[in-house]
């Protein structure tokens, strides 16, 4: 199967170009600074440089393709762009491109759910293109991983430097997931008819416990520092007020995700320790951590 893999230099984009190729598939990338994929060249065969956020940069990215699989999605600085602009529009100009060129399928990469998130922004923003693909018409399977494994890379720095930070009691629980088990499950989505799959990590896990994990990674003694959590939600009430959608909407999401329960379906098989332990020795192959447009 051809596949158009678009978000293919991010963490999760990556890992879905490689789980791809050593299945079989063609795969092309799609890509705004060729650059960034030498990583992962190796397992590309076709490129196509573009931003999505451009409609007409993207004619004739889908042409010949039989399936789109997109992890674009707005995190870090994104460049003066909002999450209106990239989560939604141009997954809306990926999915345009890919009904005009006939495209057999759409594999969307979208964010769990959880009540907690649901009225942020970039959530938002992204459930109006869940439903603009589920009324396109086109088949689709969009899934809803958990937080990544990269995502708490921060907990392992933190920890290298002596003290990790945790809110409240740390006892908000997560079952963050691994973008290896991810992109099988993106994969898989080619040859599925299911069109909402639900992805979490084996290990339910309180942030009291990853930071624990992070210390026990390093062979180091737990130095935990616990802030109360009402600072944080204050913080974001203020910043929301202060600041345009483009900069809160991007820091809103993961600092969320920090004081609440998120908890999907354990699907995944890596454990978050295992990633740690890799991590901590160099050995880890991930392709670093979401930053600006994936």
């Amino acid at each position: 199967m051809k596949v158009f893999v678009a978000g293919s230099t991010g963490y999760l984009g990556s890992h879905i170009v490689r789980e791809l190729k050593q299945r079989g598939h063609h795969v092309r990338a799609l890509v705004r600074n060729p650059e960034r994929l030498a990583p992962i060249r190796d397992a590309v065969d076709d490129v196509r440089t573009a931003d999505a956020t451009d409609p007409d940069a993207l004619a004739g990215c889908c042409e010949g393709v039989d399936a789109v699989v997109s992890t674009v999605g707005l995190v870090g600085k994104g460049g003066g762009k909002t999450c209106w602009d990239v989560d939604y529009g141009a997954n809306r100009n990926l999915l345009d491109e890919a009904v005009r060129a006939g495209t057999g399928k759409f594999v969307y990469c979208s964010v769990v759910r959880a009540p907690a998130l649901e009225k942020l922004q970039l959530v938002r923003a992204k459930r109006a293109f869940e439903q603009r693909l589920r009324d396109s018409g086109m088949a689709h399977t969009i899934l809803f991983p958990n937080g990544f494994f990269s995502d708490f890379d921060a907990y392992l720095g933190m920890a290298r430097k002596g003290r990790v930070f945790v809110f409240g009691n740390g006892g908000f629980r997560i079952n963050p997931i691994d973008g290896a088990d991810v992109a099988a499950a993106a994969a898989d989505a080619l040859g599925t008819d299911a069109a909402e799959i639900e992805l979490g990590g084996p290990d339910v896990l309180t942030h009291e416990q990853i930071a624990q994990q992070a210390f026990g990674a390093l062979g180091a003694k737990p130095r935990i520092t616990h802030i109360p959590a009402w600072l944080l939600t204050a913080n974001l009430a203020v910043l929301r007020r202060v600041t345009p959608l483009r900069v809160h909407g991007t820091v809103e999401f993961p600092l969320t995700v920090l004081t609440h329960d998120v908890l999907s379906p354990a699907t995944g098989q890596h454990h978050l320790a295992g990633y740690f332990r890799q991590a901590a020795t160099g050995e880890t192959t991930a392709e670093g951590g979401r930053a600006g447009v994936a």
